[in-house]
């Protein structure tokens, strides 16, 4: 999309991102002109997806073939009715949330294919998702295109994110298999399923993930680029740590 001047509804809608350090009114009519496509509907998509519309960004795709269930409610927070798929009750949400904002809604489980298809139709792809199967699928198509990916997980009272794709300081493109060649098996990582997971820290994961995409799309800050961000809620801590290709 073309960046088009605000219209004096939305100068008073996002005067408060207009007045962050660094956005401005150029920073905001980009973010308008944006488009990212978030795939995972669930914990981390439900706290990324409300701040990715309410802050502007022009075009939002939704991706998820899962359907809402009773023990998803402590932290998908989008979701209000048991059974319905997660992708389009995520897209009803924020249609309400904010009528600038165009949404996609894919119902499905993406193939690697179909990642690869999608991901070439918007400007910066994230990884909602809470699976090493997925994670490795989407960093692998979004190697094949040259894909921008915001990429995170969460489980019990830990989270991570980092951003993928963008050159860093040495001007590499850093994807998941430069810092992890291997898929990790069974046993090797603790899942949500095993260990569960805090829906208030999640919240935070999502909320730095949509943070980092808003910098990247509006065009400002210091994105985590060859860098991963932790958090450890347990103890209280953020750290940020290096990243380099092995």
């Amino acid at each position: 999309m073309v960046a088009m001047p605000l219209s004096a509804e939305q100068q008073e809608r996002y005067v408060r991102n207009v007045d962050v350090v660094g956005m401005g009114v150029e920073g905001q009519e980009r973010l308008l002109a944006s488009s990212v496509l978030v795939i995972g509907a669930g914990g981390l998509g439900s706290a990324a997806l409300p701040y990715l519309a309410a802050a502007g960004v022009g075009r939002i795709g939704v991706v998820d073939g899962d359907a809402v269930e009773l023990k998803n409610m402590q932290r998908q927070v989008l979701h209000t009715e048991l059974g319905r798929n997660k992708a389009e009750s995520a897209a009803e949400r924020l249609r309400l949330l904010n009528t600038d904002v165009t949404v996609d809604e894919y119902p499905e489980y993406l193939t690697a294919e179909r990642a690869r298809e999608l991901f070439v139709q918007y400007d910066l792809v994230m990884d909602c998702t809470d699976t090493y199967g997925a994670k490795y699928l989407l960093s692998d198509a979004a190697e094949a295109v040259g894909a921008r990916l915001i990429w995170a997980s969460a489980v019990g009272m830990q989270g991570q994110c980092s951003v993928f794709g963008v050159p860093d300081a040495h001007g590499d493109k850093l994807y998941l298999r430069d810092l992890f060649p291997e898929e990790p098996q069974a046993g090797d990582y603790p899942l949500a399923l095993e260990i569960g997971v805090l829906g208030a820290m999640v919240g935070q994961i999502g909320a730095l993930e949509a943070t980092e995409a808003i910098k990247l799309l509006a065009g400002f800050g210091e994105p985590l680029v060859g860098r991963v961000m932790v958090l450890d809620a347990l103890r209280g801590r953020w750290s940020v740590l290096p990243l380099r290709k092995g």
